[in-house]
């Protein structure tokens, strides 16, 4: 009989935090992006806050932070404070925050 080695994965692994001053992603999502600018959208008929890495402007990604009040106010989402499940998007090297509950 052979040991199998037990690794724990955080839960947070998928999850996206809104915070009054910032988008704060998991460590893994942040590297996922392969980059330390970030280029931020949102589609409102969905709620889904995309993410996605950038090689010139952008917004500063700094300790898997992004300063973003000027976010939440452009898309007029201050109320949406909490964490999110998100998705990486392998294809499109993006990741996907889910902002409304799920149907």
């Amino acid at each position: 009989m052979g040991f199998e080695v037990y690794r724990p994965r955080s839960a947070r692994d998928n999850m996206v935090a809104l915070t009054k001053h910032h988008i704060r992603l998991g460590g893994k999502l942040a590297e996922k992006l392969g980059s330390r600018r970030v280029e931020v959208a949102f589609d409102k008929e969905s709620g889904k806050l995309r993410i996605r890495g950038v090689k010139e402007g952008g917004m500063l990604l700094n300790k898997n932070k992004i300063g973003a009040r000027g976010i939440f106010t452009f898309f007029n989402i201050e109320d949406k404070k909490g964490s999110y499940h998100a998705d990486y998007d392998e294809k499109e090297k993006v990741v996907y925050v889910y902002l409304q509950p799920e149907e």
